[in-house]
């Protein structure tokens, strides 16, 4: 192997089959998830009646958070990921970063696992949600080892199903709300003071962004640097409503102490759902939810590792495969990770905290890459579908890392020291040794973005 680091960009395909309606579909699918049906409760006791006004500025610092992925989706088309973005706009030792990062980003799907044990939990109280948790990670496990991809067949479906559940209960919810939650001056309203409440919305946050991963279809889409940016902002409406009115309903149905710190939002619909309705919802709405979020954990590691293990990051003996064509390996590493929280009895709130931490260097380093497009790809960025200026762009860019950072620091604050040096330490090694190996050389990376002005896309 050539002591060289090279960086290859594939070529780019023909344009994809994915219109506008298509792909705001799976971002809808993708943001709309286990995190509203969890973090409410734990939400709502930092910050009380006002927990809806929470989310919404949760959904608010989400979007600027995440608007400059949003910007480059309008001015490039994307396909590889974080790891294409870093590599491709700011260089090898970078693509490093992000490729060790995904070796322990799988550490939030057990806070997924442990919501599905205690829904779960629910309808067959005789079972642990520890015991669910680990079951039902381990079920996924395999049908993902069979390359039995089901949820990934019908997802459209199930997202549909997720969304119409929700949103008639939001609608019918917020006809029997009864406490006073929009009695600003009352005592059960914002009742950790302005830290709680910030608190409460830096928790949540990590639930209101997730349509931003729709940049990464660029390869399938039809006019990629129109519809994608288009699909992830319409997600937001969307948020507003479902997510805010399901905050409403969860803190505004029940009195306060009956709801504050609960671990799901079971309370509320119990008290205003007839029972054979409750169960259809809790099917239909948060365990449909929750589901199809766990279940992606799997193809969303995969990838990753599988191109870092190709170009050189980790060993390529991982990417061996079973007869069904399933890389065991990998998939095994996913469990395990997966695995430690929940037998370690982490909450799910923990869980999300450490989450945040240890994607703080890589989510600052993919930003940082982002604003350097007007460097890098001068003549894409003239004809940016926003018409932004490059002030603009980093001004964006700088208030994204300033939020990633207000989460960083709330993060380390709210686990335990232990935990917090931990994930710094694991996250530093990992820099190190991505440093390292930038050093030694014969790293290969393909990366796939590429520069609509070289060749216009198709009208």
């Amino acid at each position: 192997m050539s002591n060289k680091n090279l960086i290859v960009n594939t070529p780019e395909p023909k344009p994809g089959i994915l219109e506008r309606g298509d792909l705001f579909a799976i971002a809808v699918g993708m943001v709309i998830g286990s995190g509203m049906v969890t973090l409410i409760g734990p939400a709502m006791a930092m910050t009380g009646y006002s927990v809806w006004l929470a989310y919404l500025t949760a959904i608010v610092m989400g979007f600027f958070m995440v608007f400059p992925y949003i910007i480059l989706g309008g001015t490039m088309r994307v396909a590889g990921g974080p790891y294409s973005i870093v590599t491709n706009l700011s260089g090898v030792s970078a693509g490093g970063l992000v490729a060790y990062t995904k070796l322990v980003t799988p550490i939030l799907n057990s806070s997924f696992a442990l919501a599905l044990g205690l829904y779960v939990n629910n309808l067959l109280p005789g079972i642990t949600v520890k015991a669910i948790a680990v079951v039902g990670i381990c079920i996924l496990f395999v049908l993902n080892l069979l390359g039995m991809d089901i949820f990934a067949k019908v997802s459209k479906i199930l997202s549909t199903i997720l969304l119409i559940t929700m949103v008639l209960y939001v609608i019918f919810g917020l006809t029997q709300i009864k406490q006073p939650i929009f009695q600003f001056s009352g005592d059960k309203m914002f009742t950790g003071g302005f830290k709680g409440f910030m608190l409460a919305a830096l928790l949540l946050i990590n639930s209101a962004n997730g349509y931003y991963n729709i940049l990464w279809y660029g390869k399938d889409a039809k006019k990629a640097t129109k519809d994608v940016p288009f699909a992830s902002m319409a997600c937001v409406p969307c948020l507003l409503f479902i997510y805010v009115g399901l905050a409403m309903v969860t803190g505004g149905v029940l009195p306060h102490d009956e709801v504050a710190g609960a671990p799901t939002i079971l309370p509320a619909a119990q008290a205003i759902l007839p029972g054979a309705v409750y169960k259809i919802f809790m099917i239909g709405g948060p365990i449909m939810a929750i589901i199809t979020t766990l279940n992606g954990v799997f193809n969303d590691v995969r990838y990753p590792l599988a191109q870092a293990a190709k170009d050189g990051w980790l060993p390529k003996f991982i990417l061996k495969e079973n007869r069904f064509g399933a890389p065991y390996l990998i998939y095994t590493y996913t469990l395990i990770v997966v695995l430690i929280p929940i037998v370690s009895d982490m909450s799910i709130v923990t869980i999300t905290n450490i989450f945040q931490v240890i994607t703080f260097f890589m989510n600052v380093t993919v930003v940082y890459a982002i604003s350097r497009l007007p460097k890098r790809y001068p003549e894409a960025w003239v004809k940016n579908k926003f018409h932004f200026s490059n002030g603009a762009l980093y001004t964006f860019c700088t208030v994204s890392i300033i939020i990633y950072t207000v989460i960083f620091v709330k993060g380390i604050f709210s686990i335990k020291v232990s935990y917090a040096v931990a994930a710094v330490i694991v996250m530093l090694a990992l820099i190190l040794i991505g440093i390292y190996l930038t050093k030694k050389g014969g790293i290969r990376i393909e990366t796939s973005l590429w520069d609509p002005s070289v060749k216009k896309e198709e009208k």
